[in-house]
Formats: C-alpha cells, structure tokens, sequence
C-alpha cells in the first residue's frame, strides 16, 4: 500500500542524518534573523519587519539525501488582513487574524498525504523587566485564535465570506512569544486562553506549568520499531492517526519548535490520508491561497505567483480529481496582506 510505504519512508526519513541537520539549521537562522534584526537594533524595528525577517532567514533552505526538505517561504506587503466576528454579542470589526502562516506537507510520488497549518501570532516580549514576559492585551485577538468563531474577511486577503472552522487539534491558532536574545516560544491561542484566565501577561517561567496532554503516546518513539508500527498502522487507523506525528501545543524556544514543525507535530491537520482531518479548515487555506494567486497574477508577481504554484501544483492522494485552486473569490484586492507565510515539503521519493 502507498499509504505504508509514504509512512516507512517518513519514519526513515526523521531519524537521518540530514533531517537532524536540516532542523539545526532551520532554528539557528531564524535565532540569528531575531537576534541581528530585532534585538541588537536601536531604535527597534516594527513587529512587521521581525516578521519578515523570520520569513526571509529559512526561504530557499533545501537539503537532499534519498528524499528531499524544502522550506519556502515570502511575506506579502502592506496592510494585514482584518475580520469580523461576535465577540459576546457585540459585533467586532476589523481584528487581525495573524502575522504567520506556518504549513508543514507530507509529499509522496508527487502527491500530498499528510498537511497541516496553523496561524500565528507574534508577541514582543516586555521591555525593561528583570525577567521575561509578555503583554496579552487585545483579548478581542485571542478569543479569535482560540475559539474561531464564525468570522468573515473585510480587509485583505481573506475571502468575504463567512467561515466556520473546527479545531480539533486546539491547534490551528497560535502564539509566537518573541524574547531576548532572539528566540521565540510557541503556544496554542487554546492553551494560552486557558492558562492565563483574566490575566494580562504571561512569564516565561510560567510556560514550563504548560503540559502537553496525549491521549495515546506519540508512537514514532514508543514503537522504535518501523516494522511493528506498520503492522499496527491498517489494524488502528484511527488510533493511530492522531500519534504518528503528535499533536504539540508548546515549545519553550526557536530548537524546540523546529524539532516538532518539521516532524508534522505542530497545526491543526488540514488533510491526513488516513485518520481525523479538517477539510473546513483546508477549504479557507485554499481559498486564502487562491485570492492570493489571482492577486499575484493581477499585479503581475512572479515571485508570489511561484510560491502559490508550488503550493497548489501537488495534489491530495485519493483526491486527483479535485480543484483546489479557485478562480472566483471576493476578497479585498486593494489590501496587500501583512502576512508571513512559511511552508515546508517532506518530499518522500518514490
């Protein structure tokens, strides 16, 4: 089955050589990217241009053995894109959805078994305290990330239509906590939201009371056996799905986070061969995508053109039949984007 083999090579793959190098380098060029470009600076830049540097330090990172890890990534200018939602019965207009859009794909015989995502939002640490912490102050934003309620696009990219996500991972929406010397910890918008309760800040040594919570073990380590773990994979697909990969909500500094994006253990699961998935979510990824690619062909962009073609131009196994690319979408075409985006491909050769 292509199902086994796709998973035989991606459990080869992570215990490489060069996966191991591919991560360290992934994480030491966004810590050098924070550290040149928001910490040693004065006056500092604005949140944007750490933004962009982060997505510029792991563009174009590419290394090969008998498969193949590539990191592409571009930061669409100008303003960010806004929503509407209710917010405990009032109406709440024009809230920033998020600064970054992190994908991870898992790439078979040119064909996509395993996605994810989810969206992130970057906090500056607080200046001039003794330790670290961070400001969590527009509520209106977490209460976006963490709970998505029907929420609808007004200013840029997001389409004009409404959108009613699940978030069975507790993981589509999330935080990137900025700190000195040039690092970042990661935390799902659910379990930041549930943590600090009526609070405003959060400290860094707070982060380490956060758990990470498992029904079942991750079973790439509890089964170092590739054998066994195949033979279990057909008879337990469903009890499997949700641990070939891990579902993490935390990662205490940039090595962490890295350690578990590239194994497919950070986002909600947009689309999994076998197992849960969230197709609502991969239909408003696409679409988002697709408004950016009618735009970039507007404006006549071949760098953002590229990037959305690379992204749409690998299918979902059992879905060649599908258009993932839509041509008509109403969203703001005066709006720029102000969004990162980074996207990673485990490109297992057949």
């Amino acid at each position: 089955m292509d199902i086994e083999r796709t998973v035989r090579e991606y459990l080869v793959a992570i215990r490489s050589d060069i996966f191991a190098r591919y991560e360290k380098d992934f994480a030491r060029k966004i810590t050098s990217a924070l550290s040149n470009g928001y910490l040693q600076n004065s006056p500092e830049p604005p949140l944007v241009q750490i933004v962009e540097d982060v997505v510029n330090s792991v563009d174009g990172l590419t290394m090969k053995d008998h498969f193949e890890l590539s990191t592409r990534s571009i930061f669409i200018h100008g303003n960010k894109s806004q929503v509407e939602f209710d917010y405990y019965g009032q109406s709440v207009p024009l809230i920033e959805l998020g600064d970054l859009i992190f994908i991870i794909s898992v790439v078979f015989d040119k064909k996509k078994y395993f996605e994810k995502f989810t969206i992130n939002q970057f906090k500056r640490d607080k200046r001039n305290t003794k330790s670290i912490s961070w400001s969590i102050d527009n509520r209106k934003q977490l209460y976006l990330l963490s709970r998505f309620p029907t929420f609808r696009g007004v200013k840029g990219l997001i389409p004009k239509k409404n959108f009613d996500l699940p978030n069975y991972s507790g993981c589509l929406g999330s935080y990137g906590l900025l700190y000195n010397p040039g690092d970042f910890a990661f935390v799902s918008a659910t379990e930041l939201d549930s943590f600090i309760g009526h609070k405003n800040s959060l400290k860094k040594n707070e982060l380490y009371h956060l758990t990470e919570k498992y029904l079942f073990p991750y079973f790439p380590y509890f089964y170092p056996d590739i054998d066994k773990l195949l033979y279990l994979l057909p008879r337990s697909e469903r009890y499997l799905s949700w641990n070939l990969f891990g579902n993490y909500h935390h990662a205490y500094n940039v090595f962490d986070f890295a350690h578990k994006y590239l194994r497919v253990g950070i986002g909600e699961p947009i689309f999994m061969k076998i197992g849960i998935d969230n197709p609502l979510a991969k239909n408003f990824l696409h679409e988002l995508f697709s408004a950016v690619k009618n735009k970039a062909k507007r404006e006549n962009s071949k760098e953002l053109f590229n990037f959305m073609k690379r992204f749409f131009d690998c299918k979902y196994a059992g879905s060649e039949g599908e258009d993932s690319f839509r041509e008509n979408i109403d969203f703001d075409f005066e709006g720029r984007g102000g969004v990162g985006i980074i996207h990673t491909i485990i490109n297992l050769h057949e």
